[in-house]
């Protein structure tokens, strides 16, 4: 009988390499009378005890550094498609409001090849601060976005910046928030989910969290514009583990939160010498001015640069 000389080259090579081919049972979880089949991927799920710090911001045995925290961060960050061209609405490049583009390319030379943090992205085109930055300096950067609304039309537009979507937190920690959604001016209605405010539910994160879940100690420029709790956002930020060379933040406080309704000066006013304090106090920074050049209690937004 002619044995194939193929199969005999089989069983020797079976032979020769079969005990380097280990077969893995799946680990096994028993939950009540079920048993279920949890694959081995090398990356543990998290805990109930983190998950509640990583959404909710519940206990004190981790930290704004936590791995699984900064994991997390991770997953839901990102980043353009460098294959498909970006999809602008408008060719025009400088979108910014009050000239908050031109101010800040001045005050940092032209310099190229930065990194942007825009925090109240919008829809990544109107009235952003960061675009020109993106398109005539090769700068890319971060675009984070509380209202889900936009979350996608952030992603259409392909801008070559990560995106998250989620807040800034107000406190050193996660959180969990109630937004109203209206068009470019979404809010915070309430600091946690504990009230029966309605609105859509949004993860908020550390500044802090956000860069190092990055890998970033170092923005050129961050345009914080969030309707409200700016100040209480900036008081949160660990400036030892993060420089920032130019900040920008909207003041402007009109009654009722509507830019519909008067400014309420004195609230505004109030605000103003709130982040002057808190920046000045920081000994990093000094007040470079306002924009538009009005009186400041009409004003929007106070630019601080780093000394």
């Amino acid at each position: 009988m002619v044995v194939p000389i193929a199969f005999v080259a089989g069983i020797i090579l079976s032979l020769i390499f079969g005990s380097m081919f280990v077969f893995v049972k799946p680990k096994q979880m028993t939950i009540h009378d079920k048993v279920i089949s949890v694959p081995c991927r090398g990356r543990r799920y998290s805990t109930s005890d983190e998950m509640k710090y990583i959404l909710y911001g519940v206990g004190n045995k981790f930290s704004v550094y936590d791995q699984q925290l900064l994991d997390y961060i991770r997953s839901h960050i990102s980043q353009p498609l460098m294959t498909r061209p970006r999809n602008l609405a408008k060719q025009k490049s400088d979108r910014s409001q009050y000239g908050q583009s031109k101010l800040v390319d001045r005050l940092l030379s032209g310099r190229r090849n930065g990194f942007f943090i825009e925090c109240g992205a919008y829809n990544g085109e109107d009235i952003s601060n960061s675009l020109f930055f993106e398109l005539k300096r090769s700068w890319t950067g971060l675009l984070i976005e509380a209202d889900p609304n936009y979350h996608r039309t952030l992603l259409d537009k392909n801008r070559r910046a990560y995106v998250i979507n989620a807040c800034l937190s107000t406190e050193k920690r996660p959180a969990t928030v109630h937004l109203r959604q209206e068009k470019g001016l979404s809010n915070i209605i309430n600091e946690t989910l504990n009230s029966r405010a309605k609105g859509v539910a949004v993860n908020c994160f550390p500044l802090n969290a956000i860069t190092a879940a990055l890998g970033i100690s170092h923005v050129d420029y961050f345009s914080l514009d969030v309707e409200g709790p700016e100040l209480e956002i900036l008081r949160t930020v660990d400036w030892t583990r993060l420089r920032i060379d130019v900040i920008t933040v909207e003041y402007r406080i009109h009654y009722g939160l509507r830019p519909s309704q008067p400014i309420d000066k004195q609230a505004t006013l109030k605000k103003l010498n709130g982040l002057r304090k808190l920046l000045r106090d920081t000994g990093l920074y000094r007040e470079v001015g306002v924009l538009p050049n009005v009186a400041h209690a009409k004003s929007l937004d106070v630019v601080f640069s780093h000394v």
